[in-house]
């Protein structure tokens, strides 16, 4: 299954995947992971067609490996959005800051969400709080 995502950017490998220009991973991914375009890495586009064990979540906006890739693995044309993603379920770190006291708590998004994105997360006693995903695997 070829699996194209879209995305706006204003360079890397989305803009590039318009132009015609092909990627591989430049590190392995494993299973259950999102693919960024950190991970790859443009090359020679090839005659092959990939059949990417992918599938595609619609919360994040990024495809996630099926099975592990190792490094190399070729994708193909494919447009791939910079930043971390949080997965839903994932443990985070809430940092609550109010003059200066700052508080933490260990939280859990609710759906997927990429670095700079608001939504809501689940406290351990079942609060549903709104915040920001940061990239530091924290949410604000």
């Amino acid at each position: 299954m070829l699996v194209t995502v879209a995305a706006c950017a204003s360079g890397g490998p989305a803009l590039a995947a318009v132009r015609g220009e092909c990627f591989a991973l430049a590190q392995g991914v494993g299973a259950g992971e999102f693919l960024t375009a950190e991970m790859a890495q443009a090359i020679p586009c090839r005659e092959e067609r990939p059949d990417l064990p992918l599938a595609f979540d619609r919360d994040a906006g990024a495809p996630v490996a099926k099975e592990d890739l190792p490094a190399g693995t070729y994708l193909g044309r494919i447009a791939l959005r910079p930043g971390s993603i949080a997965r839903a379920g994932e443990a985070l770190q809430l940092l609550i800051r109010q003059g200066p006291v700052i508080v933490e708590r260990e939280v859990r998004p609710i759906r997927s969400l990429r670095a700079g994105e608001r939504g809501f997360v689940r406290a351990a006693d079942g609060e549903v709080l709104t915040a920001r995903f940061v990239d530091a695997g924290g949410a604000e």
